[in-house]
């Protein structure tokens, strides 16, 4: 009885450390969580850590190599990494909206986009990383609008 009650216990416990999100609702919360960051001039990336809860170790251990003094001239970027884009507009802060999602065998593409028109989306490759889902990459998107090509 008692091997039972500690085998149980050790179930839950473990069971309890794995996220319950969805790869989908991590990729909409990390991406209002990040864009309201940049939005009070807080850059996630060189302040802090709360950032490693939504992004692999590996991704960060890259990006905050390419921050470092010493490697970023060799290493520059013309965007955000995450928003892919050099500004963010006015009312995306509080318009980030997941649009769709796909499967593949490297990961979970979540499609976000950003402001009321939904004019700025990119895909979130969304990998589990210790039972959580994270971001692994992101590129930039371009989605048409119904009436946008002509």
């Amino acid at each position: 009885m008692k091997k039972l009650l500690i085998l149980l216990f050790i179930s839950f416990a473990t069971f309890a450390a794995v996220d319950d999100k969805t790869p989908i609702a991590r990729a909409l919360e990390f991406n209002k969580w990040y864009i309201n960051q940049i939005n009070k001039y807080i850059y996630p990336i060189s302040s802090g850590h709360e950032i490693d809860s939504f992004v692999t170790s590996d991704t960060m251990k890259k990006l905050r190599h390419a921050q470092d003094p010493k490697y970023a001239d060799d290493e520059f970027y013309d965007a955000d990494f995450f928003i892919k884009a050099q500004y963010i507009g006015d009312d995306w802060p509080t318009n980030v909206t997941v649009v769709s999602s796909d499967y593949d065998p490297v990961c979970v593409n979540v499609y976000v986009s950003f402001g009321k028109k939904q004019d700025h989306t990119v895909v979130d490759c969304m990998v589990q990383e210790n039972g959580i889902w994270k971001v692994q990459s992101v590129v930039g998107y371009e989605i048409y609008h119904n009436g946008s090509l002509q």
